[in-house]
């Protein structure tokens, strides 16, 4: 990943491309420690390798963004700036679609290849590889059509505060101190759903940061 931000004249180098296989790699490993930890009915097991891959997902996340907050909209052009900001919002997209992708891999491999049994696993991972490939297009739409706006900084809120109140729910009600079968699952909501608020968050500072610098035009409004 090439987060560098010259000087000069800006060149859009953020990618995840060169990241791509270790986060792949990394998704994988999550998944068979869960699905090992879920076989011998270890809670810790899957709650930590759910944690260290959020943790490397929201540095990632990090790493693309943060070089763009610290510039504080001071590009050489307005075409510059959003230029780096649509890379940075497409990155961010596609980290979103990586992690609705995992979610749905733990909760179909955790369910149907370890002992754990929960009736709803295939229903909410059906639901998570759906938001995957419908982020996974738009992030591929939004590299390939460079006239097509950005997401507005409404959505982006919106996504954000609809996981808050998830991720609330789940804590304020005990359901991660379950005994039934879905406890697997609920590490899968919690450490998801926690990734999806950081990246969200990061999203919104990066819109809100070229909004005020005034680059954004009608972008992120």
């Amino acid at each position: 990943m090439n987060t560098h931000l010259p000087s000069g004249s800006y060149v859009p180098g953020i990618s995840l491309r060169p990241l791509l296989p270790w986060l792949l790699m990394a998704c994988a490993l999550s998944i068979t420690m869960m699905v090992l930890g879920a076989g011998r009915g270890d809670h810790f097991l899957p709650a930590l390798s759910a944690g260290l891959l959020v943790a490397l997902l929201v540095g990632t996340g990090l790493g693309i963004n943060a070089p763009l907050w610290s510039r504080n909209g001071s590009f050489p052009s307005r075409y510059a700036g959003l230029d780096a900001v649509r890379e940075a919002i497409r990155c961010n997209i596609w980290l979103a679609a990586l992690v609705y992708a995992w979610g749905a891999s733990a909760l179909f491999g955790v369910y149907s290849l370890s002992d754990l049994t929960w009736r709803h696993a295939f229903q909410y991972g059906t639901g998570a590889a759906v938001f995957a490939a419908s982020l996974g297009l738009y992030g591929l739409r939004l590299g390939q059509v460079r006239t097509m706006p950005m997401p507005p900084l409404l959505l982006t809120v919106a996504h954000g505060v609809a996981v808050a109140v998830g991720l609330l729910y789940m804590i304020g009600t005990g359901k991660l101190a379950t005994a039934k079968g879905d406890w697997a699952a609920n590490e899968v909501f919690l450490w998801g759903g926690v990734a999806i608020f950081a990246l969200c968050v990061m999203s919104a500072v990066t819109q809100t940061r070229i909004i005020r610098a005034g680059i954004a035009g009608d972008a992120s409004r």
